[in-house]
């Protein structure tokens, strides 16, 4: 006998006694993100489906179950992690989940440290020059949200994760940055005007490349725009309805770099 699946995630379903109305989500979460979606796209709208994970073998648990989270957050944004979906995606009780984890903000702190460790620069040597290593630093950063798009939300807040190798990071652009000039607190105020920069653009990068329904958008958008005449005395309006986030973004983003950094080693401001 086939078990009932949430419609949202296809987690598993408790079996129900067998009265009243069906149950169809596995928690409030998927419930909510249901509706969400039916708001923003529409009521005949499908959700994500996550592609059939493997149970994580071997190794430590944590980092086991660390790995599984980051693979649901790749599959389907950092909705799709949940507590209920990571024991069942790993084929353990959800109460032994426990006792690797604390919470899910320990679960999204092991999962931003995890993707900083991967990403840092590791043995290969980061240029001499300071501009030519906070052009790295930065382009390490942004490939990071590139590749995981969920791991903003975690890092851009005001109590960010800190652990070893997101600091690690930190201390990077710091000595880049003293390197050129700037005092240690200076480096500090640098390095979160850097950092924001990048941050800020990768708000641009859409989680979902190939979804449908932007592309309709955008298209009804720029139609709309040239209807109503907006575009006829603005040129960057029409100049930018030529170039797309999915196939331009790197471009604007390195565009931004150079200029940032043109501005923060002319001198350190005093």
């Amino acid at each position: 006998m086939l078990g009932v699946r949430c419609v949202e995630c296809e987690a598993e379903l408790p079996v129900g006694s067998g009265r009243g109305r069906p149950r169809r989500y596995c928690s409030r979460r998927c419930q909510a993100r249901a509706y969400r979606r039916r708001r923003e796209h529409g009521p005949t709208s499908t959700p994500r489906r996550l592609r059939d994970l493997p149970a994580p073998t071997g190794g430590d648990p944590r980092q086991r179950l660390v790995a599984l989270a980051i693979e649901l957050a790749d599959a389907g944004g950092l909705d799709a992690v949940s507590m209920r979906v990571l024991a069942q995606r790993a084929g353990l009780p959800a109460h032994a989940v426990y006792r690797h984890v604390r919470n899910r903000a320990d679960l999204l702190a092991a999962m931003a440290e995890q993707i900083t460790a991967t990403s840092a620069p590791g043995s290969a040597p980061l240029p001499r020059d300071p501009r030519q290593r906070l052009e790295r630093l930065a382009g390490d950063e942004w490939a990071m949200y590139r590749h995981h798009p969920w791991l903003l939300a975690v890092l851009a807040t005001d109590r960010p994760p800190t652990g070893p190798a997101v600091l690690a990071m930190v201390d990077r652009v710091v000595a880049a940055f003293t390197s050129a000039g700037y005092d240690p607190a200076e480096a500090f105020r640098a390095y979160l005007a850097l950092s924001g920069y990048v941050q800020g653009m990768a708000l641009l990068i859409r989680s979902d490349p190939v979804d449908a329904t932007y592309h309709a958008w955008w298209s009804a958008t720029r139609r709309r725009l040239e209807r109503t005449g907006r575009t006829r005395e603005r040129q960057w309006l029409a100049a930018a309805g030529q170039s797309r986030p999915d196939t331009d973004l790197d471009t604007w983003f390195q565009f931004g770099l150079r200029g940032l950094l043109d501005g923060l080693l002319h001198g350190p401001a005093r």
